[in-house]
Parts: C-alpha cells; sequence; structure tokens
C-alpha cells in the first residue's frame, strides 16, 4: 500500500470515530429542534367574564395570522355579573386594559376573575393551557393585569388598590411583603382629590415603576399614580398625577423612560350628568406621552387626537415605533365600528402621531393585542356591551377582527370571526 493509501485509509478512520463521537450529539440536537418546535404554542387568549364560570378562550394561530377557536379552559373563578356592570357604564365586560395578560414569551396566562377577587395563572404548553394557580387579589373588582420580570402586579378597581406577586417559570405565585398600596388622587391644582375609575395598570420599561389610570367622568381631568418598585418587588407608596386637559386616560402602554396613554376624551355634560355616546360633543379620543422619571414624576411630552371617539386601548410593537389605538366609539356613529382602530407612529422622543385607521365590525371595539412577530394585530369586539340598552343589547354576541401589519403601520382586516362569541369577552394577548 502506498503513502497515499496509508493516509486516505486513516483520514477514513478518524473520520468515522469522529461520526461515532457525534452521533450521540446530532441526535440530541434534533430532539432539542423536535422540542423547540413543540414547545411554545402560537395562540390567541380572551375570556369570557361569565359570571356563572369564568373560563379562557383559546385560539390557534395560523402562520398567515387567521386564528380558529380549539375550545375553553375554566379559570375556577367566576367573571363580574352584570348588571351591575364595571364602574362608570355596567357594561358586561371587564372595563379596562390588561384583564388577561400574557407573558412575552408566551409561556404563562394570567387571568382576572372580576366576580370573586381572585387571579389565576395558566402555563402554556403544546397540549394546552395547564391551570397552576389561583389566589385572592387582596382587594374588590380586579380589572387589569402586568407583568415585569417574575413580578406581577393587579388592579382592584373597587377597593382602589393595587397588590403584587413573584411568580415561578411554572406560574406559581407568591405574595409580595409591602405591595398592598392605595391609589390617589389630586386636583391639577395639587389638593387631595377623589379617586375615579381605575382602567389600567402597567410597568415602566425597566420595571422600576407601574402607573396605574383612573377615569374621572364628569370630571374635566383624569389621574395618573405611579409607584417606585424596590428591588424585593415591592411598591412605594402612592405619586398622583391630575391630569388637566387631558381627559379621562385609560389605556397605556411603556416605551423607553415614556408611558404612551390613551385618552376617552372630554365629556362636557351639565350638572354632572353622565354623557350619552351618541353625543358626538363628547369622547374626542387623544394619545398623549409622557416622560416618566425614576421617582415616578411625570411631565408631559405631547398630545395628539387618535382620529376617534374614546381612544381607550393602547399597545405598542416591541421596537417601540408603532402604537395602535381602539376608539371604542368610532369616528362616526356608535356601533357602526367605523375608524375605530388608529395607528400612530411613534418618535424617539415617545411623540405619537396618526397615520393610519381601519374599521372594525359593527359593535364596541376593546382591548387588543399584538402577534410575537408584530405582523398581526386582534382586536376583541364585544358588540354586546353598549350597542343597545339592556336587555335588548345583551342578545347581541361578540367576535374577534384580525388585521395584518403592513408597512409604516397599515391594517388590512384579513378576518373577522363568527359573531357567536359571548357579550362579556375581555381582555386579549397573543403569540
Amino acid at each position: 500500500m502506498g503513502r497515499n493509501a496509508v493516509r486516505i485509509a486513516r483520514l477514513m478512520g478518524l473520520l468515522l470515530v469522529a461520526v461515532a463521537l457525534l452521533a450521540p450529539w446530532a441526535a440530541d440536537a434534533a430532539k432539542q429542534g423536535a422540542g423547540k418546535k413543540s414547545g411554545v404554542p402560537h395562540r390567541f387568549y380572551t375570556q369570557t367574564n361569565n359570571p356563572a364560570g369564568n373560563t379562557v378562550l383559546v385560539y390557534n394561530r395560523a402562520a398567515n395570522g387567521t386564528i380558529s377557536l380549539l375550545g375553553n379552559v375554566a379559570t375556577g373563578g367566576k367573571g363580574q355579573p352584570t348588571p351591575p356592570g364595571t364602574p362608570t357604564f355596567g357594561l358586561p365586560v371587564v372595563d379596562s386594559q390588561g384583564s388577561v395578560d400574557l407573558t412575552p414569551d408566551g409561556k404563562l396566562l394570567f387571568v382576572v376573575n372580576a366576580g370573586d377577587n381572585t387571579v389565576t395563572s395558566f402555563e402554556a404548553t403544546a397540549s394546552g393551557l395547564k391551570k397552576v394557580d389561583r389566589v385572592s387579589t387582596h382587594g374588590k373588582l380586579p380589572v387589569s393585569l402586568a407583568t415585569s420580570g417574575h413580578l406581577l402586579y393587579v388592579l382592584n378597581g373597587l377597593s382602589y388598590s393595587i397588590y403584587g406577586w413573584h411568580f415561578s417559570s411554572t406560574g406559581k405565585l407568591t405574595p409580595i411583603a409591602g405591595s398592598d398600596r392605595k391609589l390617589k388622587a389630586v386636583t391639577p391644582k395639587g389638593k387631595k382629590d377623589k379617586n375615579g375609575a381605575p382602567a389600567g395598570i402597567g410597568f415602566s420599561a425597566n420595571g422600576d415603576v407601574l402607573a396605574v389610570t383612573q377615569r374621572a367622568l364628569p370630571r374635566k381631568y383624569g389621574e395618573i399614580d405611579t409607584f417606585v418598585i424596590a428591588r424585593d418587588g415591592s411598591a412605594g407608596p402612592a405619586r398622583a398625577t391630575a391630569t388637566p386637559g387631558i381627559d379621562n386616560p385609560f389605556g397605556f402602554s411603556a416605551v423607553g423612560r415614556y408611558f404612551l396613554i390613551s385618552n376617552a376624551g372630554q365629556v362636557n355634560t351639565a350638572n354632572g350628568a353622565m354623557p350619552q355616546v351618541g353625543d358626538f360633543t363628547q369622547f374626542t379620543g387623544t394619545a398623549a406621552t409622557y416622560k416618566v422619571s425614576n421617582t415616578g414624576k411625570l411631565t408631559l411630552v405631547s398630545n395628539v387626537k387618535t382620529g376617534g371617539r374614546a381612544a381607550c386601548w393602547l399597545i405598542v410593537t416591541k421596537n417601540g415605533r408603532r402604537a395602535f389605538v381602539t376608539n371604542t366609539l368610532g369616528s362616526t356613529a356608535p356601533t357602526g365600528g367605523v375608524g375605530a382602530v388608529s395607528s400612530l407612529s411613534v418618535a424617539g422622543n415617545g411623540k405619537m402621531t396618526l397615520s393610519h385607521q381601519a374599521s372594525t365590525a359593527p359593535g364596541f371595539p376593546a382591548d387588543m393585542a399584538l402577534s410575537n412577530d408584530d405582523k398581526y394585530l386582534y382586536v376583541i369586539d364585544p358588540s354586546s356591551a353598549l350597542s343597545a340598552p339592556p336587555p335588548a343589547g345583551l342578545g347581541i354576541d361578540s367576535q374577534i377582527d384580525v388585521y395584518r401589519v403592513g408597512s409604516g403601520g397599515s391594517l388590512t382586516e384579513i378576518q373577522a370571526t363568527p359573531a357567536t362569541l359571548p357579550p362579556g369577552i375581555s381582555g386579549a394577548g397573543a403569540f
């Protein structure tokens, strides 16, 4: 055998040894890859808010963004009875942003049970939702949830309070000492005021400040409370900020050192009477930007019109450059759904600019969620909430509108689910 033949034989031998050594690793990698494919599922979630027994509606989310109902999972708690409904309007929905909260990695889902003052946690698996925990919110009428890292906080609407937990990787909840705090309210001149109707809770982008919005119908201003979060997860006392000229703050999201807040709009009723949704002098919606310091101080940056009325829900893309707002009363007649979804660009200083609008199905669009890749927007449309006075309104069911997000934030509706959902659907989460 020549030298070249010997070298070739040796190389072949070495290759065989290498293959033998690498085979277990390759098999392991293949298993891990398969695990990733069968890991966190692409789903959309909303809750029924059923007072007889609250459930989570679970939808499969296809690659093209469309959704199909897989089933429902009981929370073990109860939705809020109607009537009476949530504060202010007596609706059959949880009248807030964030009654359903899905962690950014899509692995854990938290849901308020407004009817029995509890929160339920679920682990999202390839085989479905797995109920992990259900705990007291230590208050009355939980309406909104927010997570940051492994912290979960809830907003209690009727006891005007917040409460927090640490959660494990599987969703187990552990109470945080010092997290039970009361909301405050002040007048534009800084004097003590009466609390309004709490609407949403959320963290700053870095998690060091927690904020709560309060509507104040029929006052001509609203309220934003901030709480500094300590290293152990506990919350400091509330720091109240009135919002003169920016009426009824509702939903919000965080971008960098800014809070982006949707505002339902001014109400000009005589003698403190509640407004009528068909009155076009009421509820001109806006979206405001506030800079937040590490002490919870808020400084107004800008406030822009959203192109519709009753701007109640606001979410942002992961890169913080695009915000979406639902105008519950639309741009024309209430229940029409015309111009009910607004798309706004977000500048580096947090200032928003309206760029696009889209319509929903007839009804009163509410909470919404973006897919994990920000390509699709899901808007729940609890049509029965306001479309007619009870009991007539309670017979009109709800649906979900799905949009493809285009370049520059354009919105193209690609699906409207059948209007067969319960009247009280509330909250939205997507991955």
